[in-house]
């Protein structure tokens, strides 16, 4: 038995591979893009493309750990490399061979060192950067629509050479060519990551592309208008040649933009209180995005809440009605996205829709105030996974009214 297990860490060891940061120190970091391109670097920063490493997002972290504590035969290195296809793109390594398994799974303390090298180290952490993105050269959404996205879906260029929507630029740090992905409205770019993903079950957890096509009713309708920003007049980069000036561009915003970074949700979801002529108080949500809402990680919560109050200000009944789905395993139970093989009930609102949601007025009832807010995650699952990050836990209310009766 000790020979056996000998032989396959030795084996183990043997694959192991030595590169564990291709891009080296001039590329880890958008900090090495700052010179020139302040701008986006720091409107960057504010959003979760730079969070998408585990160490710095605590759902995700969280999420990994909850996967393998209920798959005992996964080992967290394997997942950690599975979920990097999209979460770390430029990550050197695309799967674990069985002998580093074996090797993870008894401790063998070279193999867990490479592996902490090579999943931990600066251009990881950095997150979905300057190099994931304008680095890319050819986009293949054949593979990304057959559940190939990330990493397996793109072609990357050579390092040296940034990819964006001009043709004229001009660095002294790296080359600079145009790519159609980046001058067009369309969300090729974005659908590398964002199409949709299934589970070992054969579920899509999440399909923002995959509504997007559903619902969209132009094709260059695109996501960088409502998660960037509309063009505007700026500077893409500050650098000049001697004696000239940097040149004027229409540029976006490199936000991202999200429920903690804008106002997205009140940007794109119109809401609307009345009273009917029954007595009923109505509200009516207004999608205008061209996805579900909530969409992405299956998670995410869109929560109404109505509150109707006497003449005295005195809460008289409080009504909670909850937008999302809800993720069941083999047994039935809830669980997270990855580990489920059926949707159960799913309130998501549907894209380019309108929804009413009618409520009976109670007896002696004034004013109603009505609002409505976002999580991340629901708060029993989130306890549940060990989830302590404050950003995941924390209730974010982006609308409240009130309204005589």
């Amino acid at each position: 038995m000790r020979f056996i297990l000998s032989l396959l860490l030795t084996l183990g060891l043997q694959a192991v591979s030595t590169e564990v940061n291709p891009l080296g120190k001039k590329w880890e970091s958008n900090k090495n893009c700052e010179a020139c391109h302040q701008y986006f670097s720091k409107k960057w920063e504010t959003s979760r493309h730079s969070h998408a490493h585990y160490n710095k997002n605590d759902l995700f972290k969280k999420s990994l750990d909850y996967i393998v504590r209920k798959n005992p035969t996964l080992v967290l290195d394997e997942v950690k490399v599975e979920c990097a296809q999209c979460h770390n793109p430029r990550l050197a390594k695309r799967d674990v061979s069985n002998e580093e398994k074996v090797a993870l799974l008894f401790g063998d303390k070279e193999t867990k060192t490479h592996f902490r090298n090579l999943l931990d180290n600066k251009t990881m952490e950095n997150g979905i950067n300057c190099m994931v993105c304008h680095n890319i050269d050819k986009i293949h959404m054949d593979k990304i629509k057959a559940d190939k996205g990330g990493m397996y879906g793109v072609t990357f260029g050579p390092l040296g050479t940034m990819y964006g929507p001009f043709a004229d630029s001009h660095s002294p740090y790296h080359k600079s060519e145009r790519r159609d992905h980046f001058a067009t409205n369309e969300p090729t770019l974005c659908f590398v990551c964002h199409y949709g993903k299934k589970n070992k079950y054969g579920l899509w957890v999440y399909e923002t592309g995959k509504e997007y096509e559903r619902y969209a009713e132009r094709p260059d309708e695109g996501c960088k208008e409502c998660h960037m920003s509309k063009k505007r007049k700026g500077y893409a980069s500050n650098y000049a040649p001697p004696g000239d000036t940097p040149k004027e561009r229409m540029i976006r915003q490199h936000r991202f933009a999200s429920v903690d970074n804008s106002n997205i949700l009140l940007d794109y979801v119109d809401i609307k209180g009345k009273t009917e002529d029954s007595g009923a108080f109505s509200i009516s949500l207004t999608n205008r995005a061209p996805h579900k809402v909530p969409t992405g990680y299956g998670l995410r919560q869109v929560i109404l809440k109505v509150t109707f109050m006497d003449r005295n200000d005195k809460p008289i009944k409080s009504i909670r009605y909850v937008l999302g789905a809800e993720w069941l395993d083999a047994q039935g139970n809830v669980t997270i996205p990855h580990l489920a093989t059926k949707i159960g009930k799913d309130t998501r609102l549907e894209g380019k829709t309108t929804k009413v949601y009618k409520f009976k007025v109670p007896q002696n009832a004034t004013y109603v105030k009505y609002g409505f807010s976002y999580r991340l995650i629901d708060e029993k699952l989130a306890k549940e996974m060990g989830v302590s990050d404050p950003f995941f836990l924390r209730e974010y209310t982006f609308f409240e009214q009130r309204l005589h009766l």
